[in-house]
């Protein structure tokens, strides 16, 4: 047999003798089987971040000074 010419060809190998280490083996450990994947909601969640809080606050402010304006213009 010839020796093996890559890193491919030494898996395998190595894989084929069952002598590899864990790392190189395709079936996992008893103890870490995979976990089931959560089901995800169809709509993403976005992470709040200072630009979006500064935004939304913004916006809020512009609604609440317009709706006092309103409010007060109707009074005089």
């Amino acid at each position: 047999m010839s020796s093996p010419t890559n890193l491919t060809d030494r898996i395998a190998q190595l894989r084929s003798k069952k002598q590899g280490s864990e790392l190189f083996s395709s079936t996992p450990p008893e103890d870490q089987t995979p976990k089931p994947v959560r089901q995800h909601h169809s709509e993403r969640h976005f992470a709040p971040d200072l630009f979006m809080l500064f935004a939304y606050s913004l916006l809020s402010f512009a609604l609440l000074a317009q709706l006092f304006l309103i409010v007060w213009l109707d009074i005089i």
